[in-house]
């Protein structure tokens, strides 16, 4: 059987006290009968008592293959129940029916315990009728008991939209924390790439320029005191750039500084061939504005091929292009580096190619031993749009 029909109330500190004080009245009342009716029916009592808290059990109610014992156990609990009363003369029997209906419409769904409810109501009035009554007695009878049964009926509907409301709470502040760790996330990262970006290139120029002191310092020593003071000059940039990224992170034109795509290349050129004495060829033929958000995602990637040239590659010669092409913008970085057969994508490549891919370009590299390291980028003019 489909044990849709179980819908039991929630496990709010309300929906326990509902429980076991109906609980408690049940079993006192069985009890309360087989004592006064000098201990006969004592088993089915037993019974009655175990199905109803079996089918109460987290066992029951939590595993769907246990749902049928659920469904089933009301009906032999029915069924017990007029057996043990059947012409007891007692009143007990129509309060422990009344709890018994009550538990079924607070611990069951609507389509099955309220014809339940009703059915057994309507069987107890066949089995004890009253002595005189007619049939209108009867419908007054049922009247009244359904001003029972509905206040019963809409306190298990307040209680579940209570637990709902509560469930939804929860879930939404859940929510809104998830969020918080998100953002905070995210923008960790942000700063992680910026640093990357930013003070990973500045070092590496310095520390080239360091190992160039070196092998210069017994053969031309003033050229070597030379490369250590521009090293200097680097790291104190660099630190500078470690004060000032968490300002920068939201600057509209990113590390462009303000200055355009072609001066912004520029720059980095002049100031990283100071420092490594590296050679660098630049082409640049480029007629319509970019964004600053492209502006500052291609030179974020110029700077990080840079760096990868002069870590990795042991470059001598780098070779920048940026061409625009029938509405797309070609950017090509090359070197005569030492180069790989095979590329392992790091924090920093992988960080550019989500930055290329979330404007709408696309990014491949190239590489062989001994011929260097090659970055494509391509990526649309944006047309209409107003710079930076």
């Amino acid at each position: 059987m489909n044990m849709s029909t179980i819908q039991t109330l929630s496990n709010t500190k309300v929906s326990r006290i509902f429980f076991y004080g109906l609980a408690c009245v049940y079993v006192a009342l069985l009890l309360l009968f087989v004592v006064l009716s000098q201990y006969k029916g004592f088993i089915v009592v037993a019974i009655l008592i175990g199905l109803y808290f079996i089918r109460h059990s987290e066992r029951v109610l939590n595993h769907p293959r246990y749902h049928p014992v659920a469904a089933v156990s009301p009906l032999v609990e029915i069924i017990l129940l007029f057996l043990l009363f059947l012409r007891s003369g007692t009143e007990i029997e129509s309060i422990v029916f009344v709890l018994f209906a009550a538990d079924l419409l607070l611990h069951y769904k609507s389509w099955y315990a309220l014809p339940f409810a009703y059915g057994g109501f309507l069987a107890y009035i066949l089995l004890w009728p009253g002595e005189g009554e007619d049939i209108w007695s009867n419908v007054i009878g049922i009247l009244s008991y359904s001003c029972l049964v509905i206040p019963i009926w809409s306190t298990k509907l307040l209680l579940n939209q209570r637990e709902l409301s509560l469930r939804l709470n929860d879930a939404l502040i859940q929510e809104s924390r998830t969020r918080e760790e998100m953002a905070a996330l995210k923008e960790r990262t942000r700063i992680a790439e910026e640093v990357h970006d930013t003070v990973g290139h500045t070092l590496t120029t310095a520390i080239v320029a360091l190992e160039g002191a070196q092998l210069l310092f017994e053969k031309r020593p003033e050229e070597a005191y030379r490369k250590i003071l521009v090293a200097r000059e680097q790291m104190k940039e660099g630190l500078g750039n470690i004060r000032q990224v968490v300002k920068t992170l939201k600057a509209a034109d990113g590390t462009t500084g303000g200055l355009g795509l072609k001066e912004g290349i520029s720059k980095i050129i002049s100031d990283t061939a100071k420092q490594t004495g590296v050679r660098f060829i630049f082409h640049y033929e480029v007629a319509a504005p970019l964004i600053s958000l492209q502006e500052y995602v291609v030179l974020s990637a110029i700077k990080e091929s840079i760096t990868n040239a002069l870590k990795h590659g042991k470059a001598d010669v780098i070779e920048i292009a940026v061409l625009e092409q029938q509405d797309t913008i070609h950017i090509a970085v090359k070197d005569d580096g030492r180069g790989s057969d095979s590329v392992v994508y790091g924090f920093g490549l992988n960080t550019m190619e989500e930055r290329i891919v979330a404007i709408g370009g696309q990014f491949s590299v190239e590489s062989e031993p001994m011929n260097g390291f090659a970055l494509h980028i391509r990526m649309p003019v944006a047309r209409g749009m107003v710079h930076g």
